[in-house]
């Protein structure tokens, strides 16, 4: 009887054990169930290199292209972005490829991106350095190809205009991050009918951060001690931006009433 009852006991912790055994791999597909925690959404932004491949962009002296600042620029802000641990940043190309631009906007779209920073830089034929400026899509600027259409589905190229006003918000925080940081004059925050912003379904902006070739503005630009202010100020005006718009300061639009 006794040899009976142990035998019983141990059939038991056998069962219990396999049971725990199945059951762990299962419950730890949700870590706020292993970990006690609250789910935390991942806020995604994603960061286009401007250029890339083929497309040099524009030319500094000495061989200096943008495509290769604008990769440079990018892989200091997506560490930048990384290290607050409040942001789970994306490249819209990795290395030295050509990108279209529909292609770019598309894979923001697909990937539900928060939001879209596109990077550049400029050319000039003043003497005066141009500083930076930053772009937003408005309707104000739609050109003839972007009117809108009266089918109750948006065009692809209309994807833009339920966000342009928080599109807005985001450059002009951004402005002011970049004052702050770096010793340059601003062009300000201006609307114009960019392509790839119009097509992009979420904030979007686009840094234009200087001319390679203004011979001050680039080598400012080849250097990472400069690379890293841009970075940690556009990091900045992102996180101040997302504190608003979790505290219900800046409305999310709804695309399907727009």
């Amino acid at each position: 009887m006794i040899n009976d009852r142990h035998k019983s006991i141990n059939d038991l912790r056998y069962c219990l054990l396999i049971l725990i055994f199945l059951l762990t791999p299962a419950l730890c597909f949700w870590p706020e169930v292993c970990l006690g925690q609250d789910v935390v959404e991942v806020y995604k932004v994603m960061v286009d290199p401007g250029h890339g491949g083929q497309d040099t962009g524009s030319k500094g002296s000495g061989d200096l292209l943008e495509k290769e600042i604008t990769m440079a620029l990018a892989k200091k802000l997506v560490q930048a972005l990384g290290e607050t641990g409040k942001v789970r940043p994306e490249l819209t190309r990795t290395d030295d490829q050509a990108v279209s631009l529909d292609d770019r906007a598309g894979m923001a779209n697909h990937h539900n991106g928060d939001l879209f920073i596109s990077l550049h830089l400029g050319t000039t034929f003043a003497p005066d350095p141009t500083g930076f400026s930053i772009y937003y899509w408005s309707p104000t600027t739609a050109s003839p190809t972007a009117t809108p259409s009266l089918n109750t589905v948006r065009p692809w190229d209309q994807e833009q205009e339920p966000y342009w006003e928080k599109s807005r918000m985001l450059a002009s925080l951004m402005k002011e991050e970049l004052l702050w940081s770096i010793p340059w004059a601003s062009g300000g925050v201006l609307a114009a009918d960019i392509y790839l912003l119009r097509r992009t379904r979420m904030p979007a902006v686009m840094l234009e951060l200087g001319s390679l070739n203004h011979l001050e503005e680039a080598a400012q630009l080849q250097k990472p001690e400069f690379q890293e202010a841009v970075a940690k100020a556009v990091t900045q005006g992102i996180i101040k931006y997302r504190s608003l718009e979790e505290k219900g300061i800046l409305i999310t639009p709804n695309p399907d009433n727009s």
